[in-house]
C-alpha cells in the first residue's frame, strides 16, 4: 500500500497542475482579448478622426484636409496603415502602404468590422474597418496595425505569468508536504508505542491521535485486552485442569501401592511409570499456571535468572537419575517476549535432552543480534537421516522412552512465532544431541 503522504501530494500535483492549465489558459485568453479590444478601440478612434478631415475640393472629389499624419503612417511597412474608400474605390492610402493595398469591403454607414488581415511583408494585420456617409456617398475607412508587437509583448507576459504560477506551484507542494508531514506525526507515535508495546514498556497504545485514527487505535487496545484476558482464562483453566487431575491421580497412585497391583509382574510396574509420568505432567503445568500472567506484555526478561530457575526445577523432577544440568547464559543477557514461551521452549529442549543424557545437559546462552540459545548432552545423539523428522508432531525415533513426540514440535512452533530458526545435530562439546535456538531481536 502506498503512503499516505505520497498519494496526497501526487493528488495535489494533480489537482494544481490542472488548476494552472485551466487558469493559465483563461487568464491568457482573457489579456489577448483586452489587448485586442484596445487595439481596436484605438484603431476605430483613428478611422473617426480621418473621416473627421474629410474635404470637398473644387473639382468636387473628397479629401482629407489633414497636413500632419502620425508619423507611423508615413514610413513605409512601418506597421500601422489606413486606406480610404468611396463608393467601393481606393480613393486614399497611407504612405506606409507603399504600392500595397489593404482588402477592405465596402460598409453602411454606421456599421464596423474587426477581421485579421494580411499586410505588407508577411505581416498579419489587426484591421478596423469603419463605414461612414459624406455628402452622399458610402465611405469606407479601414485602420490596420501589425499584431506582431503585441504578440511579442503578450508572450513575454505571458511567460513571467508562466513562471511566477510554477513558483507558486512549487511553494504550495512544500508548504503541503510539510503540512501532511505535521499532520501525520502523530502516527509516528503511534509507531513508537507499538515498540514499546512489544518490550513490554505499556500495556496499550496512547490515543493522542488524530480523530480519523484514533477508533482504530481503540480497537486494537480493546483488541489487546481481549487476547490478554483470554490468554489468562487459557492459563487459568489450566492450571484448575491439572489441580483437579491431583486427586484421581492421588488415587492411581494408592491403587498402585495396592498389594495386589504389586505383586502383579506386568500390570504393577507399568501402572506405577505411567502415573509417574502423569504426575511429572501435571507438576510441569502446575508450575507453568502459577507464572503465567506475570510478564504478558513481552517486557525484557533476565535470560539468566529465569533459565538458571528452570534448569533448578529440572534437576528436582531428575534427581533419581543424578544428571549435571547446568546453566551458563553471558551475563546481562535479555529476552524480549512472553516468559510462557521461554520456560515452554526451554523446557521442552532440557526435558528432551534429561531424557536421553547420560550424565550432563548443558543450556547456554549468547547475546547479539539474533539471540543464541543452545541444548546439549552426553547421549547417544540422533542419525543425520532422523534430524529432518524430529521436529514433526508426534514423531518418537524411540518408542522405549516415555514421552508424546510433541515436545521438540512444540519448541519448534514457539520458535518460527519469533520469526527465528531452530536446528538440530551433535554437539561437538559433549558428543550428544544439540537443539540450536535462533532468535532475532523484536524490531527484525
Amino acid at each position: 500500500m502506498r503512503s499516505l503522504l505520497a498519494a496526497l501530494v501526487a493528488g495535489l500535483l494533480l489537482s494544481l497542475a490542472a488548476v494552472f492549465a485551466v487558469q493559465r489558459s483563461l487568464t491568457g485568453a482573457a489579456l489577448e482579448t483586452v489587448m485586442r479590444d484596445y487595439i481596436a478601440g484605438e484603431l476605430a478612434q483613428d478611422a473617426d478622426e480621418l473621416w473627421g478631415g474629410l474635404t470637398v475640393v473644387p473639382d468636387g472629389g473628397p479629401q482629407l484636409a489633414i497636413t500632419h499624419f502620425d508619423p507611423v503612417f508615413l514610413s513605409r511597412s512601418s506597421g500601422r496603415y489606413f486606406q480610404i474608400m468611396v463608393a467601393g474605390k481606393p480613393l486614399l492610402r497611407s504612405p506606409s502602404l507603399g504600392g500595397d493595398t489593404l482588402a477592405v469591403a465596402p460598409l453602411a454607414a454606421g456599421e464596423r468590422q474587426l477581421a485579421t488581415v494580411p499586410g505588407p511583408q508577411g505581416q498579419a494585420l489587426l484591421q478596423s474597418s469603419s463605414g461612414y456617409q459624406f455628402q452622399g456617398r458610402a465611405v469606407t475607412i479601414a485602420i490596420a496595425s501589425d499584431l506582431r508587437p503585441l504578440e511579442q509583448a503578450f508572450g513575454a507576459l505571458m511567460q513571467r505569468y508562466t513562471r511566477v504560477s510554477l513558483a507558486m506551484f512549487a511553494l504550495l507542494v512544500v508548504l503541503q508536504v510539510g503540512i501532511v508531514r505535521w499532520a501525520l506525526a502523530p502516527l509516528r507515535r503511534v509507531q513508537v508505542d507499538v515498540g514499546r508495546l512489544e518490550r513490554g514498556e505499556i500495556e496499550q497504545l496512547g490515543e493522542r491521535v488524530p480523530a480519523e485514527v484514533r477508533p482504530l487505535v481503540r480497537e486494537v487496545n480493546r483488541l489487546l485486552a481481549l487476547l490478554t484476558q483470554r490468554l489468562k482464562r487459557s492459563r487459568e483453566a489450566l492450571g484448575n485442569l491439572a489441580h483437579a487431575l491431583k486427586t484421581p491421580l492421588s488415587v492411581l497412585t494408592h491403587m498402585a501401592d495396592d498389594e495386589r497391583v504389586r505383586h502383579d509382574p506386568q500390570l504393577g510396574p507399568k501402572l506405577a511409570a505411567q502415573v509417574q509420568l502423569l504426575r511429572q505432567r501435571i507438576d510441569s503445568e502446575l508450575r507453568r499456571a502459577r507464572v503465567a500472567g506475570g510478564r504478558s506484555t513481552g517486557a525484557a526478561l533476565d535470560l539468566g535468572a529465569e533459565l538458571a530457575a528452570l534448569c533448578a526445577t529440572l534437576r528436582k523432577l531428575y534427581r533419581e537419575r543424578g544428571l549435571d544440568i547446568r546453566c551458563e547464559v553471558a551475563p546481562g543477557l535479555q529476552f524480549h517476549g512472553d516468559r510462557e514461551d521461554l520456560l515452554e521452549l526451554c523446557g521442552n529442549l532440557l526435558d528432551n535432552a534429561c531424557q536421553w543424557a547420560h550424565r550432563r545437559v548443558l543450556l547456554s546462552g549468547r547475546g547479539g543480534a539474533p539471540l543464541q540459545l543452545t541444548v546439549e548432552d552426553d547421549g547417544p545423539g540422533c542419525a543425520e537421516a532422523d534430524l529432518a523428522r524430529l521436529a514433526q508432531r508426534g514423531v518418537r525415533l524411540d518408542e522405549s522412552v516415555a514421552g508424546s513426540g510433541l515436545g521438540l514440535a512444540i519448541a519448534a512452533g514457539i520458535v518460527a512465532s519469533y520469526g527465528g530458526t531452530l536446528r538440530f545435530g551433535r554437539s561437538p562439546a559433549l558428543g550428544g544431541f544439540q537443539a540450536s535456538v535462533s532468535l532475532p531481536p523484536p524490531s527484525a
